[in-house]
């Protein structure tokens, strides 16, 4: 029978019109009872029982969703007609082909056998009821919305048996899915009125609490800041007190133009003005008129704003027009934002403290006198006694060939005996004339680029020969060894002086290690010491293991004649000498000692950052020392006997030779004979030219000229700060016959020295090929990679370079930098400067120079050849 023919029935049969009036009373019932409710779990429980009984299901489940406080929505069922359990081992039903149409809301859902329904068993993992199931034959599903139309979820009914669901009984659900969607809403609204009292109420409460505790901290901070005002007051009251009692310390406070704003007791006492005079006037009026003139307290002022303080000692002025000496002290004073807002000015008379230490300064200078008057004599005294034994052997030598000039039967044997013991004579004075010259400091020094490493390998078959079997030498080289800027004759004597003394000092043998390492040192360190410059150093160290030396040995151990050898086995002038040499050439020399643990002698050379060393070259093979008439020589001597001396020799070897004894002579035979070769002149020389002035001159003339100098004592004419002159020949007097043949013939033989250019480029490729082109058109090229690197190149072959291509771009300065330090001190050089693109404001900086030329990459071997044949180099 179909639901229509039930309704027709109902409305003739009076007991179906009974059960319809029944249904809505029950209908009505349940949406009183629904309405009535505001607890949603309660709600939803009784729709639940009510819509199971009156469909007349076996069971019967709500599912609706519920929004959790934090937003996140999740599903909650309610069971009717059966215990809950019945359900809580299984997934709520959400996606299945069954059970999504009710919650996708597409309408009711009802099947008088589910198991027959096509959507039936489709789904994983069960294709039906799992197993343990209520078994379930009649199905009736209805959706439950809300006011709005979206679904709250939905009502589901069972029944075992088959076709027990009618269309009567979808009006019920249908009517009780109303009422369930009402009560939820109802619920929702009532739950979220209830939240939104709570929070507001949580919101009084925590305002409420908020206010106590914000009342609580304004009570607590208005004590403290009339707990920390009084204790300012308090602080401020001492300070005064403090700052008024400083009788000896004028201080007061300018504003920011200098104006004075306050003055305390000692400013009254010192500058002599009260503070009603002084007050609102300019703090320049302390000032001498010199230091006004020169705008001093401005300048004051800007340091200080500039670098937060200025101190300074000078002369002020009181109010008596009286002078004082003062030490200043100007702060700045910034607010919180950094603003300038006046000065703390500090002044303290320091007149008697400067007359105390001028007293005690003049009173050192004459102890530092008479120590000095006492050290020359020590001095004088040592040197005369080994010159007075060195004169005796000379002189009794020298008379013995004398009174045998006349014998014809004279014994040569004899003869040549004085005459070889003479000359060990002078060969020893020649020694100990040149250990004293190294001790001052005034020995010349013709340094160069030495590898530490390969001179202390070279010197170890010397030192084995020299020390003996009973030492054994062992060396210990560090590797990437810094390079050095030394004479390596005067460095190679050093090292062999601390051999001989570590020898001495182990008359049964023992261990000598020479170590060599790069060190470091730092500011602190170089304080410390005398003469010590903060920086890199390489280091030689000399250890034995010897008897060692006493604290008061020790501290003399660099004072001339000073030795502890027994007489005859030692001049006292070693390690004065490697003192000397070691300072001269800019290093610095530590020694260690403990008696009967043996000695270290550390000496420290600058490292030179040049990265090429010199290559190692054959000496010439000499084949001839002798000359010919061909070959003039002129000869500047003002001693006659030495002169005369000199010009014998050079004509016994063949030279033909011009003399003089001063610079004005000279010009005037070098001006009659223009194929004077060579210059052999004294370095003093008298009638106002010396003998650099006499070459600068004759070179001046002559641009071909050779000159060779000579001097028994290095003059600042040729040496400055303890060096050669790059390109400066010497011979040191006295000379031999042998060393004046050699060296004279060296410089004969050496060929005009060819124009060299000096490439300064970080690029190896640049590099490579500039050498190659360069080298293709005649020039001998010096290519370095950095600024450094060329300064170092310019000191060593500043006679064999004729002009400098410097690239801007250089790796430790800019190019053009590098361009002002080289003019600054070789003004006439040219050069060239290679950028890498068109800079005007590169051309517009040196267009004043003279000598000087801007190339902009790349550029070609002809244009750059132009551009150094018009400024003379070819």
């Amino acid at each position: 029978m179909n639901s229509s023919s039930k309704d027709e029935r109902a409305r003739n049969d009076p007991s179906e019109l009974r059960d319809v009036i029944q249904l809505l009373e029950d209908l009505n019932e349940v949406g009183a009872e629904v309405a009535a409710e505001l607890n949603l779990e309660t709600a939803v429980q009784v729709v639940t029982d009510a819509a199971t009984r009156l469909c007349r299901a076996a069971f019967g489940a709500f599912f609706y969703n519920v929004t959790r406080p934090d937003g996140e929505a999740y599903t909650l069922y309610t069971i009717s007609g059966v215990p809950r359990e019945a359900f809580s081992n299984f997934p709520m039903p959400r996606n299945t082909q069954i059970f999504a149409p009710t919650f996708r809301g597409e309408g009711i859902v009802r099947s008088d056998d589910i198991t027959a329904d096509p959507r039936y068993g489709k789904n994983d993992p069960y294709f039906g009821m799992p197993k343990g199931h209520l078994p379930v034959r009649s199905y009736l599903a209805v959706s439950v919305l809300s006011a709005s139309g979206e679904v709250q979820g939905g009502l589901f009914f069972g029944h075992p048996e088959i076709g027990v669901f009618d269309a009567r009984a979808e009006r019920i659900a249908a009517a009780i899915a109303v009422h369930a969607g009402l009560a939820i809403d109802r619920a929702k609204l009532y739950r979220a009125a209830e939240e939104e009292i709570d929070r507001r109420k949580r919101v009084e409460a925590e305002l409420r609490a908020s206010e106590e505790t914000l009342e609580a901290k304004v009570a607590k901070r208005t004590s403290e800041l009339e707990v920390e005002s009084e204790e300012r007051r308090k602080i401020e009251g001492r300070f005064k007190l403090l700052v008024d009692g400083l009788l000896d310390y004028a201080i007061y406070m300018l504003d920011p133009d200098g104006i004075i704003t306050n003055w305390n007791t000692g400013a009254e006492r010192i500058k002599g003005y009260t503070a009603s005079e002084v007050v609102g006037s300019h703090y320049r009026r302390f000032f001498t008129d010199a230091d006004r003139a020169a705008q001093m307290p401005e300048k004051a002022m800007e340091i200080a704003a500039r670098v937060g303080k200025f101190e300074a000692e000078g002369q002020r002025v009181r109010k008596d027009g009286t002078m004082f000496w003062a030490s200043v002290l100007l702060d700045a004073i910034h607010d919180e934002q950094g603003q300038l807002i006046g000065y703390a000015k500090i002044t303290r008379d320091v007149t008697e403290r400067r007359q105390a230490a001028l007293a005690l300064q003049k009173t050192q200078e004459q102890l530092a006198q008479a120590q000095k008057m006492e050290g020359i004599g020590h001095l004088t005294g040592g040197v005369a006694h080994d010159f007075n034994n060195l004169l005796a052997i000379i002189m009794g030598n020298i008379e013995t060939l004398q009174r045998s000039l006349d014998n014809p039967n004279a014994d040569r044997e004899r003869l040549k005996r004085s005459a070889d013991s003479a000359m060990r004579g002078v060969q020893r004075a020649v020694a100990l004339t040149q250990r004293l010259l190294a001790f001052s400091r005034q020995q010349p020094l013709d340094p160069k680029v030495v590898s530490l490493g390969r001179l202390v390998t070279g010197m170890a078959d010397l030192l084995r020969r020299t020390l003996g079997e009973q030492v054994v030498i062992e060396t210990v080289l560090a590797g990437g060894l810094w390079n050095v800027h030394v004479d390596p004759n005067q460095l190679e004597i050093a090292i062999l002086n601390l051999a001989i003394n570590a020898r001495d000092a182990m008359p049964d043998g023992g261990s000598l290690n020479i170590e060599t390492a790069n060190a470091y040192l730092d500011e602190a360190y170089a304080h410390q010491q005398a003469e010590v410059l903060a920086g890199q150093y390489t280091v030689i160290s000399v250890s034995d293991t010897g008897c060692g030396m006493p604290r008061d040995v020790l501290a003399r151990v660099f004072e001339p004649f000073f030795t502890t050898k027994d007489a005859g086995h030692g001049t006292g002038l070693g390690l004065s000498q490697v003192y000397g040499f070691v300072k001269q050439s800019g290093g610095h020399v530590k020694i260690y000692s403990e008696v009967g643990e043996g000695t270290t002698v550390k000496i420290y050379l600058p490292r030179w950052h040049a990265s090429d060393l010199p290559q190692d070259s054959a000496e010439p093979h000499v084949t001839a020392l002798g000359g010919d008439a061909s070959e003039i020589i002129l000869v500047v001597e003002d001693e006659p006997e030495v002169r005369a001396h000199t010009v014998d020799m050079l004509r016994e070897l063949g030279y033909r030779v011009f003399e003089a004894d001063n610079g004005k002579t000279a010009l005037q035979l070098l001006g009659q004979h223009s194929q004077i070769r060579l210059l052999f002149t004294d370095v003093g020389l008298p009638g106002g030219m010396n003998g650099r002035q006499l070459a600068d001159e004759a070179r001046r003339r002559h641009p071909d000229l050779k000159v060779l100098f000579t001097t028994g004592y290095a003059r600042n004419a040729i040496v400055h700060h303890g060096r050669l002159d790059p390109g400066v020949q010497l011979l040191t007097k006295p000379f031999t016959y042998a060393a004046l043949a050699s060296k004279v013939r060296d410089m004969l033989d050496v060929a005009a020295d060819r124009k060299g250019i000096l490439l300064v480029d970080d690029e190896p490729m640049i590099r490579a090929a500039m050498v190659e082109l360069l080298g293709g058109c005649g020039f001998a090229v010096q290519a370095v990679a950095s600024a450094a690197e060329a300064l170092d190149a310019l000191k060593i072959h500043k006679d064999t370079i004729g002009a400098a291509i410097i690239d801007v771009g250089l790796p430790d300065r800019r190019g053009d930098e590098l361009v002002a330090e080289v003019r600054a001190i070789y003004p006439s050089i040219p050069i060239v400067i290679a950028s890498g693109s068109e800079d005007p404001e590169l051309r517009r900086t040196f267009a004043g120079y003279p000598q000087l030329a801007v190339l902009t990459k790349p550029y070609g071997i002809d244009r750059l050849l132009e551009v150094l044949a018009s400024m003379g180099v070819s």
